[in-house]
C-alpha cells in the first residue's frame, strides 16, 4: 500500500529538506526496519538495541533533539521522532554525497544504500566493499555486498539478514508499484513546492 503523503510523518520528512529517495527510504525502509517501543500512551520508549547501545525512536542514538543524552525509558511523541529522523537522515544525505563519485542506477538503489548507511554509519560505508564496487561502476556487485553485512558484535543477528535482503531488492531496483508511485509523487510535490516558492520570490519583488 502506498504511504499516505498527507501524513504528519510525511510532512515532516518533506519539511526536513530531504531527497526524495531519502523520504521514500524513511517510510518504507528504516521507518519499518529500525522498529519502535511504545507505551500505552502511544508516546515512543527509548529502549536499548541488540548491541546494548540506548536507542530512540526510529534507531535514534547519541543525543536528542534537545541535544539530551538519549537513555532508557526517555519517552517521545511521534512529531518529535519523526523531526529526529529528519534530521538525521539530511546529516546521512550529506555526508553520504562526496563519498559516491558516480550515478546510482536508481533512486531505489540510493535509497537502499542510505538505509544501510544509517543503520551501520557512514564510517562503515565510506570504508566498505560495497562503496569502492559502487564507485568503480559495479552497480550489482556493490548491491550483493549489502548481504554480508549481518553481525553484530560478530553474532549474525536475523533481523539484519531479513534488512539486508530487503535493502538488497531495492539496490538493485526491485521495488513494488506502490513504492515506485509514492516515489513519483514525491516528485512532483516537490516540484510544485518549488514552483510556488519560486512564485512567492516573484510577487514580493
Amino acid at each position: 500500500m502506498a504511504v499516505n503523503l498527507k501524513s504528519s510523518g510525511a510532512k515532516a520528512l518533506l519539511a526536513s529538506g530531504l531527497s526524495a529517495a531519502a523520504i521514500t527510504s524513511a517510510l518504507y525502509l528504516i521507518v519499518p526496519l529500525e522498529g519502535e517501543v511504545k507505551n500505552k500512551q502511544g508516546l515512543h520508549v527509548a529502549y536499548i538495541d541488540a548491541v546494548g547501545v540506548p536507542t530512540a525512536c526510529f534507531g535514534d542514538t547519541g543525543k536528542d533533539l534537545y541535544g539530551r543524552v538519549i537513555r532508557k525509558g526517555m519517552t517521545y511523541t511521534d512529531a518529535e521522532c519523526y523531526q529526529m529522523l529528519g534530521e538525521e537522515l539530511k546529516k546521512f544525505e550529506n555526508e553520504i554525497k562526496p563519498l559516491v563519485k558516480v550515478p546510482y542506477a536508481s533512486p531505489f538503489q540510493q535509497a537502499g544504500i542510505l538505509s544501510y548507511t544509517y543503520n551501520v554509519g557512514v564510517t562503515n560505508f565510506k570504508q566498505s566493499t560495497l562503496r569502492k564496487k559502487l564507485n568503480s561502476g559495479d552497480h550489482p556487485g556493490a548491491c550483493d555486498e549489502l548481504l554480508k553485512w549481518v553481525y553484530a558484535k560478530k553474532i549474525k543477528l536475523p533481523g539484519l539478514v531479513t534488512r539486508r535482503g530487503i535493502e538488497r531488492q531495492w539496490c538493485v531496483g526491485n521495488v513494488s508499484p506502490d513504492v515506485k508511485l509514492t516515489y513519483s509523487q514525491l516528485m512532483l510535490e516537490m516540484t510544485a513546492q518549488v514552483a510556488a516558492q519560486t512564485k512567492r520570490v516573484e510577487d514580493a519583488e
